[in-house]
């Protein structure tokens, strides 16, 4: 079971998404995921979390997070600043806006749910028939969970 909107302090596990203004397909823009995998990259390090599995879509993320509750809306509010700020400087975006204002969050309270979170975040590149095999996504961490290809970032599996 999934806690929405619960007191977050209280909680280490979360399944995180936010979503490009608009929805506009932000991804699409040349150099983009790797400006998300490299800004996702120095928050981990930054606020000692750990990645569990994540997906980068056209117009919206998730994230798999181990990270302390208290910490969670600093880390998703220094992740979103950097994207915008590396998206207008370096990526050519024009629009004074990048993401929708806010973020979704649920509290992970048992490996089923981690399971269920996995598997939706997997299959999202499927849904949106991106590709036809979620390992072949390259932007997401399916293949550290079903094949010997490492995804853009470290994974953690201590969860299992």
């Amino acid at each position: 079971m999934g806690l929405r909107y619960k007191n977050q302090n209280d909680f280490n596990c979360f399944f995180a998404t936010t979503t490009f203004q608009d929805w506009k397909e932000y991804g699409n823009v040349p150099g983009m995921y790797e400006a998300l995998a490299g800004s996702l990259a120095f928050c981990l390090e930054k606020y000692e979390a750990n990645l569990i599995g994540y997906v980068f879509m056209p117009n919206h993320i998730h994230l798999l997070l181990v990270i302390d509750g208290s910490e969670l809306s600093s880390f998703m509010r220094d992740y979103k600043k950097y994207i915008a700020q590396k998206a207008k400087t370096d990526l050519g975006i024009k629009e004074k806006k990048i993401w929708m204002p806010r973020y979704d969050r649920v509290v992970i309270v048992d490996k089923n749910l981690i399971l269920t979170k996995l598997n939706y975040i997997h299959n999202n590149p499927v849904k949106a028939k991106l590709v036809s095999d979620q390992q072949k996504w390259k932007w997401s961490s399916a293949g550290d969970y079903f094949s010997d290809s490492e995804s853009q970032l470290k994974i953690s599996k201590d969860w299992q």
